[in-house]
């Protein structure tokens, strides 16, 4: 009896297993229990609540208070329960981020690479883990960039994230100045320092122009003041300085490239002006990463490699002042 052969073997494209890895990385991260992350209790609550929450909001203030992300939280209490939907937003965020890394490595090592940035710098540990509601506007922010850069829909796109989380009214401004300077201003060095001081001088009336127009985040306590030391603005500033010995021109030549370095010169302009610099770099810094694993230079290798580093001796204050709660930092004591 003749047995058949099949004589084209079955091939997973790449894609599939990036979608593989990058589901297993996600669900790994949204396997952790609610109680070992801060906030999470008020996205449980948020889940649960979304009718009541929505409101306590006039008309016009609803508007600046992120009704996206209500709806976000209705939808997904059909589906799952509260206690779940911090989980799936964490599973959203975590396999996008992975992804993205995995489908533009240029190799092993800087898939590793990669996910080590995702995962030992304590900006990019709390968006994934804890800030989830900018996380998920984040990646979706990445998704927006990956199908429809230099495309009609793309600003439209970037604009509705704002009604997600408010701080990408600030995101969508630097993107859309930035590019509407580019059709007048063709060098990049002269375009980013317009760009620069033009923020600079917004930045001393952002968070009254938030007051007025109702958004809550403005009267947490973590605004209230700036009490930033100075070593992050050195940080980024080395940074900063790598990409400019890059030059900007090879930077811009990607949009993960160009959109990261606006983000480095956002942190550096608001870190003694306004105190939401640490919070917005985390929006940028994915796609500082994803730069790194698609560029091919050992400048920003380096620059790249000195900041994990740096990032990896911050990391056990870092996560346990910002993004740990007791249980937390008792559960991750064996890498703390």
């Amino acid at each position: 009896m003749n047995i058949s052969k099949c004589d084209n073997p079955i091939i997973v494209s790449k894609s599939f297993f990036y979608f593989l890895i990058a589901v297993l990385y996600g669900l790994i991260l949204a396997s952790f229990p609610n109680d070992l992350f801060r906030d999470r209790a008020n996205y449980i609550v948020y889940a649960r609540n979304f009718d009541v929450i929505a409101e306590q909001y006039n008309a016009f203030t609803f508007i600046f208070n992120e009704p996206l992300f209500l709806f976000y939280n209705k939808l997904l209490s059909f589906l799952f329960t509260a206690e779940l939907v911090p989980n799936v937003s964490v599973f959203f965020i975590s396999a996008t981020t992975a992804y993205f890394i995995l489908k533009y490595a240029r190799n092993v090592l800087l898939v590793l690479f990669g996910f080590s940035l995702l995962f030992f710098v304590s900006f990019t540990f709390h968006l994934q883990l804890v800030v989830l509601r900018q996380g998920v506007a984040t990646v979706l922010l990445l998704w927006i960039v990956h199908f429809f850069w230099g495309k009609k829909p793309f600003f439209p796109l970037c604009f509705l994230l704002l009604f997600f989380h408010i701080s990408f009214a600030i995101v969508f401004f630097v993107l859309f100045y930035e590019h509407t300077l580019s059709h007048f201003i063709k060098n990049i060095k002269l375009r980013l320092v317009l760009f620069s001081s033009t923020l600079f001088g917004l930045s001393f009336f952002m968070l009254a122009v938030a007051s007025s127009l109702g958004v809550r985040q403005v009267e947490g306590s973590h605004l209230a003041s700036n009490s930033n030391g100075g070593g992050g603005f050195v940080l980024f500033a080395f940074l900063l300085f790598f990409l400019y010995l890059r030059g900007f021109n090879n930077v811009y030549r990607t949009a993960y490239g160009r959109i990261g370095l606006l983000g480095v010169l956002v942190y550096l302009i608001f870190y003694f002006t306004i105190p939401i610099s640490g919070r917005l770099i985390s929006v940028f810094l994915l796609f500082y990463y994803i730069y790194i694993v698609i560029s091919t230079n050992n400048k920003d290798y380096f620059s790249a490699f000195i900041f994990l580093i740096v990032n990896i001796f911050l990391w056990k204050n870092a996560i346990s002042g910002e993004s740990l709660t007791e249980v937390g930092t008792k559960y991750f004591s064996a890498f703390l």
